[in-house]
């Protein structure tokens, strides 16, 4: 056991643990708060496997890095901290610089459902890209889309126009931190936890983040003033869930099955959490804290379109010189074929929100086609 993982692992006695509790209790972790979406969704996911599996498989769900800070997820996980568990990619560049070089084809396909649904398919089709999690220790499973996000902002006025973004410090990851670059700002890399205090301190003026930050998933309304909608890419480069590897293992070729079909649930679940949220957040940030919404200005939509235009912010050469992809045009043409077969998917669905019908789509399109006796076992 290395020293991280015996720290941890000692730490959970003090966490709380039910009293009795053997060693082999399995244990899972977010970074985020308890009443953040993705954290909602893994206890709903819980609750699922527990009652197929009669107990036999059960977490006891960590939230708000209270096992882990947010870029110790990959190699916790990995490394048996916990069993299962939440990591966002962006936060670990080097260790998964694939997941991190598609994240700019959020700017040439923005509906989250769609894009979310083409990443989910590619991790766990991919030879190369699922072998990026798994050489970490972790199997992924499922994946999703965060909305689009606006500039969420403490400054005195709206941010419209192209000359406001001058020098503004703007909470932003990966791809979006070199438009908001590339538009004049300073992109100042943060995880979300941290969002509240650095709008209240000054240490940004604006953060890229989806809008139910400002009421639901985190309370930025009481420390902000205007929001601007960018609607630039939202986060969908991240698993859903990661599985410890030798967990995986350990499991049956019908636990994981089970497992499948409760992560497609999760997803379908987790967009239309995500949906149901956004308008009904902003709402609230306007009649309780008189928060403004604003659209960008002419001068902003048209700088962001020219930069999407020419490459998307040069995307093949920040995932060669970055992310250290030898051949991005490559990897891109592995991926636009998911983007293609999602599109039409999604496109020809009644109603993408309709869960049932979105989980039996990515059960039928993602996950029949993979092997529960060999997926994720070495």
């Amino acid at each position: 056991m290395n020293k991280l993982k015996g720290l941890l692992c000692a730490g959970v006695v003090g966490l709380g643990l039910p009293a009795g509790a053997s060693a082999e209790m399995y244990r899972a972790s977010s970074w985020l708060p308890d009443n953040e979406s993705t954290v909602i969704v893994m206890r709903w996911f819980n609750d699922q496997i527990t009652e197929a599996t009669d107990g036999d498989i059960s977490f006891e769900v960590f939230s708000s890095g209270a096992l882990m800070p947010p870029k110790s997820h990959l190699s916790g996980i990995g490394d048996g901290v916990v069993q299962l568990g939440f990591h966002t990619s962006g936060y670990t560049p080097s260790e998964v610089p694939i997941a991190n070089a598609l994240a700019g084809f959020g700017f040439i396909e923005p509906d989250p459902v769609t894009i979310g649904a083409a990443w989910t398919d590619f991790v766990m089709h991919d030879a190369a890209q699922n072998e990026e999690f798994l050489e970490h220790g972790v199997v992924p499973v499922g994946g999703f889309s965060t909305p689009t996000y606006p500039i969420i902002c403490n400054t005195n006025e709206p941010i419209t126009e192209l000359e406001q973004m001058k020098g503004l410090k703007v909470r932003s990851l990966g791809l979006i931190g070199k438009l908001v670059q590339d538009l004049g700002g300073v992109a100042v890399n943060i995880p979300a936890p941290e969002i509240y205090q650095a709008l209240q301190t000054g240490q940004i003026d604006c953060a890229g983040i989806f809008p139910s930050y400002l009421t639901v998933d985190n309370s930025l309304a009481e420390v902000s003033k205007h929001s601007t909608l960018m609607e630039w890419t939202g986060s969908y480069n991240s698993p859903l869930f990661l599985f410890n590897q030798d967990f995986w293992e350990s499991a049956t070729p019908e636990q994981r099955r089970q497992m499948f079909e409760f992560s497609a649930r999760a997803q379908a679940r987790l967009q239309n959490t995500y949906e149901d949220q956004q308008q009904a957040s902003m709402d609230e940030a306007v009649a309780e804290h008189g928060h403004t919404l604003v659209q960008p200005g002419e001068s902003i939509q048209a700088a962001v379109a020219e930069w999407v235009e020419n490459g998307v912010g040069d995307m093949a050469g920040v995932a060669r010189d970055t992310y250290g992809i030898e051949d991005p045009e490559a990897l891109f043409s592995r991926f636009e074929p998911y983007v293609t077969k999602w599109q039409e998917l999604i496109g020809g669905m009644e109603d993408k929100f309709d869960e049932d019908a979105l989980t039996e789509l990515l059960i039928a399109n993602i996950y029949d086609s993979l092997d529960p006796e060999s997926y994720g076992v070495d």
